[in-house]
């Protein structure tokens, strides 16, 4: 019986680098979707507690209120202070949207620069490697 021998290419210390961090980056993408459905499920399910409150505070209060006979005036001022309190949550909320874009950006910016210094030390790694490659007598195989 024969035995086969897979052939291999022989393997660069830049094939093993390049193979291990892709390995590192699929994890990670791999793992987003998760990160996103975990933020909406955290979300959704705060969303239905907000309501479910807000459901049950309705029935209270609307005793109490025909109880006690609550000036609507009251009800209205409340109301515009609400409305004030909400706009300048959500006005917070858009700054730091803003912000995290920005960070993104910046970020984004930043891997450019990187990119390109490292295609930068990488071509002259290559011209090293040339040069020394050229300097060295090759070694003859027997």
């Amino acid at each position: 019986m024969a035995q086969k021998t897979e052939s291999k290419s022989p393997l660069s210390v830049c094939d093993v680098m390049r193979d291990s961090t892709n390995d590192v980056i699929m994890k990670l993408e791999g793992l987003l979707p998760l990160y996103i459905e975990g933020f909406a499920d955290l979300q959704s399910e705060g969303l239905r507690i907000a309501r479910d409150f807000f459901g049950t505070c309705y029935i209270a209060e609307k005793e109490l209120e025909d109880k006690l006979g609550v000036d609507q005036k009251a009800i209205e001022s409340f109301e515009k202070f609400s409305k004030i309190m909400s706009q300048t949550a959500i006005s917070q909320i858009e700054m730091f949207s803003n912000m995290q874009k920005t960070f993104v950006d910046n970020a984004k910016m930043a891997l450019e620069s990187y990119d390109n210094q490292v295609k930068a030390m990488l071509s002259t790694y290559a011209k090293m490697l040339e040069y020394a490659s050229a300097s060295i007598p090759k070694v003859s195989s027997k």
